[in-house]
């Protein structure tokens, strides 16, 4: 009995990570169309957003969050904090809309990790498939 809680406590331990906000891949991104898509379209396919600001009768809808996974090495007795980290991935598009429809659509991702792990010039990929709040 008591391995399968040492088991069931390590792959628990193994699995780390956490996430905040809404995360918005680019193929997302690619379904709405400056001049076309409509607010509502917006919040139907991507739901309430992270944060909303109105400047001279235009609308923000920003929509950004993290993602972060330690890494398994982290996990090894002694030797984890020393070759382990963790990676953070991040988003944020922003919709700039008048008269309820998209004129503009910024996006920013980034990736950075601690440790020995991140390899300098990886593709940023953000995660797209965190469930959405």
């Amino acid at each position: 009995m008591t391995k399968i809680l040492c088991a069931l406590m390590l792959a628990a331990a193994l699995s780390a990570c956490a996430s905040n906000g809404v995360m918005v891949s680019d193929d997302q991104v690619k379904q709405f169309k400056r001049g076309e898509t409509t607010e509502a379209e917006v919040l139907a396919a991507l739901g309430r957003p992270t944060s909303v600001t109105s400047h001279n009768g235009e609308r923000y809808l920003i929509y950004s969050g993290a993602y972060a996974q330690a890494r398994p090495a982290s996990f090894i007795p002694i030797f984890g904090p020393l070759v382990g980290g963790a990676d953070v991935r991040s988003s944020m598009v922003m919709f700039r809309i008048v008269g309820g429809t998209v004129v503009d659509i910024t996006t920013s991702q980034t990736a950075s990790g601690t440790g020995t792990g991140l390899a300098a010039g990886a593709p940023i990929e953000p995660v797209s498939d965190q469930p959405r709040k």
